[in-house]
């Protein structure tokens, strides 16, 4: 075989590579896109991980957790109070 032929078989070689990468590149990007498109998988997988730490912030520091809560809860009846004295008036 001649040095010519042998460069074009390394030259289809190399553009066979790249089309195989630029395959994969498109099949990840394609993935990912479909991934951000898809609202429902994206809203569980934040309650998933906003359940993962709240359970690790309640277990490493249950007191300033059930403080943080009771306090949203007097905050919550203060402002339902403050509505019903409102509405009354």
């Amino acid at each position: 075989m001649t040095a010519d032929g042998t460069d074009k078989d390394r030259a289809l070689s190399e553009i066979r590579s790249d089309i195989e990468v630029t395959r994969q590149r498109l099949a990840q990007t394609l993935d990912e896109i479909e991934d951000r498109l898809d609202v429902p998988k994206r809203f569980k997988k934040a309650v998933a991980e906003g359940r993962e730490r709240f359970d690790t912030m309640r277990q490493e520091n249950p007191t300033l957790v059930y403080g943080v809560l009771g306090g949203a809860a007097l905050a919550v009846a203060g402002l339902g109070a403050l509505v019903i004295r409102g509405a009354r008036r």
